[in-house]
């Protein structure tokens, strides 16, 4: 039966009474394994390091990248989850990939509609990745960390750009930088909430990445409200300081929903990129061969 709003606070409450617990207890199993209490303190400084390590290297100034003003254009588009998984299952990479292989030829071609020179340009997202084990299939809660993963606008070749993104991904999930979104998250559970605020305005200032392109998976059966079929979900993920488009995407009953949200005065050409990330994911279908015989037309060459 569903909860009441007394019993949510109180479950709340428990929880953080919990955590001063639990940090007593990883005290007491340092004092007893010292070695490897240090191998886990040394493997979680590493984490943070390699996912703050991007503020050192920062990216491109891109047309994304500027003070934004508090007005808002909201677009969206929609694919099928089945098209993409027939891509990925030809190509290589998970839907994940397809996802920012698509999101990267769009910038490609966005950039070049706004005479930017996409060639020299280093390009990174903030993406938001599950690191939930086979093992932890099934169970409670979220394994959710963050990645900056590089986005390929260099390669001209889709194909070339969803294995960049594989290879890529498959790297980085692996790395400690996954570690480090996940102690971060884990720190964020038992201390101020001013840590994240700090978090997101380091990001501001020295631009680890360019945008936020995140996918939320969602329930692969149809919805109702009485009597009512829920047909679309467009998510909408909020901006801020010094980022003017972000890429939300909705998993529901079979489709892939996409709402792209950029500041009204800085993206007056938001709809240019929304088509720039259909006419993305059909280069990818045409590489995979599998793009309906009306749109199986050779590649659309580049002008120089």
């Amino acid at each position: 039966r569903r909860p009441s709003g007394a019993r949510l606070v109180l479950d709340a409450a428990l929880r953080r009474v919990a955590q001063p617990q639990t940090a007593l207890r990883a005290a007491l199993d340092a004092v007893r394994t010292p070695r490897a209490a240090l191998h886990t303190v040394t493997e979680a400084a590493g984490g943070l390091a390699e996912l703050f390590g991007p503020a050192f290297n920062p990216v491109s100034a891109t047309p994304l990248n500027v003070e934004i003003g508090p007005h808002r254009r909201f677009d969206w588009t929609e694919m099928r989850v089945a098209d993409l998984k027939a891509v990925k299952n030809i190509l290589g990479g998970t839907l994940n990939d397809v996802v920012l292989a698509t999101v990267s030829g769009a910038l490609r071609r966005f950039f070049r509609q706004r005479t930017v020179d996409p060639e020299g340009l280093k390009i990174r997202a903030m993406v938001p990745v599950s690191v939930r084990t086979r093992d932890e299939r099934g169970t409670l809660g979220n394994r959710v960390t963050q990645i900056n993963a590089p986005i390929p606008v260099h390669l001209a070749d889709a194909a070339a750009r969803l294995d960049a993104v594989r290879v890529t991904l498959a790297g980085l999930k692996e790395s400690r930088q996954a570690l480090g979104g996940e102690v971060l998250t884990a720190i964020s559970e038992w201390t101020v909430p001013n840590l994240l605020v700090q978090a997101v305005r380091l990001a501001a200032r020295v631009r680890p990445y360019n945008l936020v392109v995140t996918n939320v998976p969602g329930p692969q059966i149809p919805l109702y409200l009485a009597g009512a079929l829920m047909r679309t979900a467009y998510p909408v993920v909020p901006l801020f300081e010094g980022f003017a488009l972000v890429v939300g995407l909705f998993s529901y009953n079979g489709g892939l929903y996409w709402g792209i949200n950029g500041d009204w005065e800085q993206l007056p050409d938001l709809h240019d990129f929304v088509l720039a990330l259909d006419e993305s994911f059909a280069e990818l279908r045409r590489a995979a061969g599998t793009a309906p015989a009306h749109d199986a037309r050779p590649e659309t060459r580049e002008r120089a």
